[in-house]
């Protein structure tokens, strides 16, 4: 079980942190803060340093997970070392020196060039509380790695294993393999394909599996064509000097923080990095992350050329960013704040969470709610800016090509209300007409001051499909209640009429439209069961800070019973798909926040998770 912590502790904690890149808080008072002396080991980092996650090393920090692990008897910390073999026994061999808390750094410089740049510029600085285990530790990564070469570094011996990268062919199982990872053997169950590797590896080794477990079915393959080196162990070099341990996969990074302790000033005594330490909920987090938005988005840039975060608004509108993670009595919590270069006043009002929730089924699985602040704030954390987001770029070359509207001239500016997008379970509408397994429907409720423009735009747009689609999109108009709604309909090869998109007004400013007339009628005028009266909806957003830019939620349970309904037998049969699944089981919600205070925009998060049994 030990080495099972090993392997999903820190990509859980590496998923939290990276995909909340950019900001929250909690609210004040909300616990006790903790002490205004730095982290020690925030002494030997360089003042100027890209980013910085740190973890509590202490032997009883992490006991809460108790109440939703089955931690192994004597579990202690978080069970593992980023970059030290997976081999290595961290109760015997690094507890009993380690101190309490350890950094990830990702040292400044200029980034090297492709997808490696995030671990060829990242460190991991270890505290050593008791220097007599050490010898062993030193002599265990020997027995694991085999015999290092040694060569001095401005006075310090630096211990370098180089990677080891062996070819594997596509006849081989991943999961038939010792040492398999699980989830590639999952994916792989699913097809044989390669996975991008935009996360750093921070563990030394691949995934292994638990002593005695099965190993999962073979995938058959016709061929044995030679995969990249996409097998083995990455490199590794360690350098140990007074009160600490440190190790990186390359040595260039860490002879860049050996060379960084003669500058004389520290990430500790930075005010910006000061303004972290002095968060409300230092006192209990897990992790603390920090980092100087710039440099990050270089970074990330340099290994997701796509996400274009140096050239976008994320590296310009923010100067820093920080997070931390600790439990609560439902799960796991993080807040992250940005901080602006520039501070914005901000005169929003909290944002409500019920109003378009009424209007949602209690077993929807998605919605998020806000106005286009809310939407638009998305869009710096993915280095884009609010009309190049993910789907709105094709959208807006969609109805200028096609419909000849304009997004940003004819569609947006209506749009100044808030705004509501969900997906729900129906066996109606467009998907299950499409494929009777996709059962769910997609929708919006959009408020606005200027209903005359927005009747005006869908007139033209009723026109426009009408007139594209002849002879296969007819309207029909259907009275709800006094309200009007508007269907577009398809003759199925049965011969019967299917709904296909619906739209109406259901008050005097407010716009809903929904994936069929059938999803329509399933909501309007109000859901069998009310979204807004649903305990786990209630549940996962009543602890966080209330928003003025809005919220997400995913219900996790309801979201799986029907992705579980794609999943191939093989999976399920499976050990590793037994642990996947039932890892993600464990989970009940995700829910999100947004707030923007003068100086710093912030998102709260909450992972609601199920008590173990």
């Amino acid at each position: 079980m030990a080495s099972v912590l090993k392997r999903v502790t820190l990509p859980v904690l590496s998923v939290l942190v990276l995909t909340m890149g950019s900001a929250i808080q909690a609210q004040p008072g909300s616990a006790e803060v903790g002490p205004a002396s730095p982290p020690a080991v925030t002494t030997v980092l360089p003042r100027e340093i890209s980013g910085v996650l740190l973890i509590d090393t202490r032997p009883h920090a992490w006991g809460e997970l108790n109440r939703f692990l089955d931690l192994p008897p004597g579990f202690s910390g978080p069970g593992f070392l980023p970059y030290i073999p997976a081999e290595v026994n961290f109760a015997r061999d690094i507890q009993p020196w380690l101190g309490d808390w350890t950094a990830i750094a990702l040292m400044p410089g200029t980034p090297t060039m492709g997808g490696n740049s995030l671990q060829e510029n990242g460190v991991m600085v270890a505290p050593i509380e008791d220097p007599t285990p050490i010898p062993n530790f030193v002599a265990q990564l020997r027995e694991i790695q085999g015999e290092p070469r040694e060569r001095q570094f401005q006075g310090v011996t630096l211990l370098e294993w180089p990677s080891q990268n062996i070819a594997t062919t596509e006849g081989e199982s991943l999961g038939s393999r010792s040492n398999g990872p699980i989830a590639s053997s999952v994916i792989a169950l699913f097809k044989q394909s390669k996975v991008p590797k935009l996360l750093p590896i921070l563990a030394q080794t691949r995934p292994i599996l638990p002593d005695g477990t099965p190993t999962a079915p073979e995938v058959p393959s016709p061929s044995r064509v030679p995969l990249p080196e996409q097998e083995g162990r990455p490199g590794l070099t360690i350098a140990i000097v007074p009160g600490y341990v440190a190790a990186a996969q390359h040595s260039a990074p860490l002879e860049r923080w050996i060379a960084s302790q003669d500058r004389g000033s520290s990430l500790a005594t930075d005010p910006q990095f000061q303004q972290t330490l002095a968060h409300p909920e230092r006192g209990r987090s897990l992790v603390m992350g920090y980092g100087l938005v710039p440099q990050l988005a270089q970074l990330l840039t340099a290994a997701a050329p796509n996400l274009n975060l140096g050239g976008g608004e994320l590296g310009t509108a923010y100067n820093a960013m920080d997070v931390m993670v600790w439990m609560e009595p439902q799960g796991v919590r993080v807040q992250s704040r940005g901080f602006y270069n520039n501070p914005v006043p901000s005169t929003r009002v909290p944002a409500t969470r019920t109003p378009k929730a009424v209007r949602l089924p209690a077993s929807t699985y998605l919605t998020c709610s806000g106005s286009q602040d809310w939407w638009g704030a998305i869009g710096p954390i993915l280095g884009q800016n609010f009309l190049t987001l993910p789907g709105l770029e094709q959208l807006s070359e969609f109805t200028q090509s096609t419909l000849n509207f304009n997004l940003r001239r004819d569609i947006l500016p209506w749009m100044d209300g808030e705004i509501t997008a969900f997906v729900f379970p129906t066996n109606q509408g467009f998907f299950p007409t499409m494929d009777e397994n996709m059962k769910l429907g997609i929708g919006a409720i959009i408020e606005t001051s200027d209903r005359q423009s927005a009747e005006d735009l869908l007139t033209q747009l009723d026109e426009s499909i009408t007139r594209q689609f002849s002879g296969v999109i007819t309207l029909s108009r259907h009275q709800i209640t006094e309200n009007s709604v508007t269907s577009w309909d398809v003759i199925n090869a049965n011969g019967q009429t299917e709904s296909l998109f619906a739209q109406g007004w259901i008050s005097e400013n407010t716009w809903m439209m929904t994936t069929g007339l059938g999803p329509f009628q399933e909501l309007y005028p109000q859901p069998f069961q009310s979204l807004a009266n649903a305990f786990t909806f209630q549940a996962a957003l009543e602890p966080l800070p209330q928003p003025n830019l809005g919220y997400c939620y995913l219900n996790m349970g309801s979201f799986l019973a029907w992705i579980n309904t794609f999943v191939p037998p093989e999976i399920n049969a499976s050990p590793e798909g037994q642990i996947v699944l039932n890892s993600l089981g464990k989970i009940r919600s995700l829910s999100g926040t947004g707030r923007v205070q003068n100086t710093y925009v912030q998102w709260d998060l909450l992972m609601f998770l199920s008590p173990r049994s």
